[in-house]
């Protein structure tokens, strides 16, 4: 059996490996649909508010004090994020958006089913961590190319410096927690589960379900930034 250490650098790396290639086909996913700014936007809202609900959903009966105490941060910083991405959305033009819209991802569905510690550090704290600031990052990536700095800044700046802190806290965790062979068999099943279902999230059906459908415009009519109404030409 492979010390916690050792075995948390082995098994996060061969899992980067794989959410990069996840990666590279949500880039080219969110091009091809080509989803727009506010698109990102709502897309990083449905990520805030699901991570503030599986904090606190875990923070109930979990016993580990520095997991508990990251949790209520974890739940803090997503609320923080949530309000900062509607603001920024309502500065764009944007009308209200429930995050919830089209129902909760597959990520919480399981994130929900998960029972011990190492299971929970190791799908939710680290490896959908990373994968959601590598997320953060294309989305960053994506504004800078359309001269949305502020927007940009928000993402890569801001929420990703709150998503790398709750990595840290979930590492350390694990690191603790993965401590026999047991508790690094279900760390590894759960990380890599994770990795399976990003997969499925970067498919471009994926994204537009959860996603409000855009209104068709007709001719003559001038959509405004939110696709809430539209007002005719003069």
């Amino acid at each position: 059996m492979a010390d916690a250490e050792t075995f948390v650098s082995d098994f996060h790396a061969k899992n980067q490996a794989s959410l990069e290639r996840h990666l590279q086909s949500l880039r080219v996913s969110l091009t091809k649909e080509s989803l727009e700014t506010l698109d990102l936007i709502r897309l990083a809202m449905k990520d805030a508010i699901e991570s503030a609900e599986v904090a606190a959903l875990w923070f109930v009966d979990c016993d580990d004090l520095e997991m508990k105490i990251g949790l209520a941060e974890q739940a803090g910083a997503a609320a923080g994020h949530l309000r900062r991405l509607t603001n920024r959305a309502v500065a764009l033009g944007a009308s209200s958006f429930d995050p919830r819209f089209g129902g909760y991802s597959r990520f919480f569905g399981f994130l929900r089913s998960l029972q011990t510690i190492e299971e929970r550090s190791s799908a939710s704290q680290v490896t959908l961590r990373t994968f959601n600031m590598g997320r953060l990052s294309v989305f960053a990536d994506l504004c800078v190319e359309r001269d949305d700095m502020e927007t940009a800044r928000l993402f890569r700046d801001d929420i990703l410096t709150d998503e790398k802190r709750i990595f840290d806290v979930g590492w350390r965790t694990l690191l603790a927690s993965a401590s026999n062979e047991e508790s690094q068999a279900r760390a590894r099943r759960s990380a890599f589960r994770i990795v399976e279902l990003a997969g499925d999230v970067v498919d471009p059906l994926q994204l537009r379900k959860s996603l409000p459908k855009r209104k068709l415009v007709p001719t003559g009519v001038v959509a405004p930034v939110d696709g809430s109404s539209s007002t005719p030409t003069t």
